[in-house]
């Protein structure tokens, strides 16, 4: 089968027949899957995740399709092993994201290994356990410098994201996932690219980070959504 092929069948199966299972999504990440925005502001609407239910919603009418949020803020591949069964595998879903990397990057070289390890068996473990299309995602760029961004309770974890861009460590666990998805055949969103594209381009990226560190803003999510819309649809 194409890539994404079952899961446009279940789509169309649910909007054809009400009887059929409805279509489940769980989108699996750490705080900006969660919709984390500026302190104390999560975002519902223009989440990535629901962005993109809209738009299934519109190519499929009358379907029902469900989106698990399984996003934990601070959370990382690793230490995510805890939460796979109740928050992916117990939904059987169609689909699956895999959207880590930024807090995992705070591991350095250290901690490279770990996080695609952690990545590669909830990949097995999805396959394995459920009929799900996965698709990885690379993560965000990350503030560089300091800026006006960020709040007074986020002050304190400044030098450490400030280290984190000297040190190039995200881009490690970027080319992981790139690599890793490359090597064993799942498909990959590179939103990393997307960042870097912008950056050529002359923007300013910290003005994309709604707590000027790590959190894109709501008009990102809603081009990560669309995006994730034309690689699920039209790839």
């Amino acid at each position: 089968m194409k890539p994404f092929e079952r899961l446009l069948e279940r789509l169309q199966q649910k909007a054809d027949n009400v009887t059929e299972r409805a279509v489940t999504y769980v989108a699996m990440g750490d705080s900006v899957t969660q919709g984390c925005m500026q302190a104390g502001y999560v975002e519902y609407e223009n989440v990535y995740h629901h962005v993109f239910k809209r738009g299934a919603q519109q190519r499929y009418p009358g379907t029902v399709f469900n989106v698990i949020n399984s996003g934990v803020s601070g959370d990382s591949a690793a230490p995510s092993r805890t939460r796979w069964e109740r928050d992916v595998l117990m939904y059987k879903p169609d689909l699956v994201t895999i959207f880590f990397g930024h807090n995992d990057a705070h591991g350095g070289r250290e901690g490279l290994a770990p996080f695609i390890q952690a990545v590669g068996d909830l990949v097995h473990r999805i396959r394995s356990e459920t009929e799900a299309e996965i698709l990885l995602m690379t993560p965000c760029m990350m503030m560089s410098r300091d800026n006006d961004r960020i709040a007074e309770v986020h002050r304190p974890s400044v030098p450490q994201f400030i280290k984190l861009a000297e040190e190039g460590h995200l881009l490690s666990y970027v080319n992981a996932i790139r690599e890793f998805a490359l090597a064993n055949d799942v498909p990959c969103l590179d939103v990393y690219a997307f960042w870097e594209q912008m950056e050529q381009a002359g923007t300013d990226i910290h003005s994309l980070l709604s707590n000027g560190i790590n959190h894109p803003d709501p008009e990102f999510h809603i081009r990560l959504g669309k995006a994730l819309e034309e690689k699920l649809f039209e790839n």
